[in-house]
């Protein structure tokens, strides 16, 4: 099989996999997991070709994970991470790869498609709880948070491609989708997800990537719609209003996380750690809590100052290359550099990197950027 059979197939895997996000996690790691194997095929001295900065700061990350895993005094806790974790760890180079060769017309299909099932999961989210079936909106196959948080990178997409396709439909009806989003977004009542989303709303009026006559429609139909929504299914928003300043538990388990922050400082307790090292499981409302609800403590106390550091490089590395190259422009690349930073601000409340389905989303857009930072089309 040559490159170019190699790289059709690639283009229909990775498709697929941005077709699978919140719709089925089996065809997602599935997708995902065939796309890895098709890379394994390609030859070595290629694959080093397409290692850039990125790459080798994403490469350094992964290698201190895994040495954590190691020196994990739960080791047996912590060796379940080589399997649940190595999608996204191998994914992403996959990814990165094959998005490297793509033309652009490609890379906007993939986009397109992306989009496309981000209305289809908002629209089942809003379904759900507008029916009763969920106090808060979410997909089929995640809870309320991963749902929310994977619809900040449908937004950001989103706005990237509202100019082009109102020039082709309907602009009313391009709005509707944006509508959509955010009002899946509302109804999923994650008040951090929805502060992000406020803040992609306010940088795409300002960057003119949709203006005010369609922008405010949307913001006072989707306040309409939620009014109305709220009252078909008003249990979990009366304890919002109730209790606004609520933390859900975040207190204790940050108090919980300093209070471990001196022990294992250079390698963390290793991966996966969490059930047997969180010390105040009897002071938390919500006994099912499986984390620490911030991916920056995650990183420290699982792999301790050096995870965290290399993650916190590797995040520089895209705001300052993402500012120069991305924030500014006219492309879809615009929508990619802002749902990275979407999913950065989200970790800070929630968390990415041990969630199976958003870890991959991130990995998805690491991935683009990465593609888009070398230009080598």
């Amino acid at each position: 099989m040559n490159f170019k059979d190699k790289s059709q197939i690639a283009l229909y895997l990775i498709c697929a996999i941005a077709a699978s996000f919140l719709l089925s996690l089996v065809l997602l790691q599935l997708f995902t997991g065939l796309l890895i194997l098709l890379w394994l095929l390609e030859s070595n001295s290629e694959k080093k070709k397409m290692l850039g900065n990125i790459e080798i700061y994403f490469l350094a990350f992964v290698c201190v994970r895994i040495l954590s895993i190691f020196f994990s005094e739960h080791f047996a806790l912590s060796i379940h991470a080589i399997y649940k974790d190595a999608l996204y760890y191998i994914g992403f180079f996959a990814l990165s790869f094959y998005l490297h060769s793509f033309s652009n017309e490609k890379k906007t299909q993939i986009l397109k498609i992306f989009l496309s099932f981000s209305l289809i999961v908002g629209v089942i989210g809003i379904t759900k709880f507008v029916f009763g079936i969920k106090p808060r909106a979410e997909s089929i196959v995640s809870g309320y948070a991963s749902f929310s948080t994977f619809l900040l990178s449908g937004l950001a997409i989103y706005f990237s491609f509202f100019n082009e396709l109102k020039k082709k439909i309907n602009p009313w009806l391009v709005s509707s989708g944006g509508m959509l989003i955010l009002l899946a977004i509302m109804l999923a009542l994650g008040r951090a997800d929805l502060g992000i989303a406020i803040a992609i709303f306010v940088l795409a009026l300002l960057q003119k990537k949709i203006i005010l006559k369609y922008l405010l429609p949307i913001i006072v139909v989707t306040a309409v719609l939620s009014f109305f929504s709220f009252q078909q299914n008003s249990s979990e928003i009366k304890v919002r209003v109730s209790q606004p300043a609520t933390m859900s538990d975040r207190d204790i388990l940050w108090k919980s996380a300093y209070q471990l922050s001196g022990e294992h400082p250079l390698l963390g307790f290793g991966p996966r750690t969490f059930e047997i090292i969180f010390p105040n499981r009897d002071l938390l409302l919500d006994k099912g809590v499986g984390g620490w609800h911030n991916d920056y403590f995650t990183m420290y106390l699982e792999s301790g100052i050096l995870g965290l550091l290399i993650f916190l490089f590797l995040s520089l590395n895209i705001l300052k290359e993402g500012y120069k190259k991305f924030l500014f422009a006219d492309k879809w690349n615009w929508g990619i550099f802002i749902s990275i930073i979407a999913l950065l601000l989200s970790a800070g409340m929630s968390g990415f990197i041990n969630n199976p389905i958003l870890s991959i989303l991130f990995v998805f857009f690491l991935a683009f950027f990465s593609s888009e930072i070398e230009n080598k089309n």
